[in-house]
């Protein structure tokens, strides 16, 4: 190991061999990005279903309907909550 530190051309040879090892590995990496941006996609469209089935689950299957009721009322858009006419 001294002995590869002390000889400059045997480190120049390790710093070539590192660097085409470590350039090759980067590009078979880059062969993944369109496999994971896909999977990521994936995810993201199952966790938005998700959301959005609980959303709505919790809005229609609850047992007190006056509260499903208040619920819906705060979603709807109604000009007359933000602009009282008198």
């Amino acid at each position: 190991m001294i002995a590869l530190i002390r000889d400059p051309e045997r480190r120049q040879q390790l710093a070539k061999s590192f660097g085409g090892a470590l350039l090759e590995c980067l590009f078979d990496a880059l062969d993944l990005i369109p496999l994971a941006g896909f999977a990521l996609l994936c995810l993201g469209f199952c966790l938005f279903v998700y959301l959005f089935g609980v959303a709505v689950c919790q809005l229609m299957f609850d047992p007190n309907a006056v509260d499903v009721a208040s619920r819906l009322d705060l979603l709807s858009i109604d000009p007359n909550k933000w602009f009282p006419r008198s």
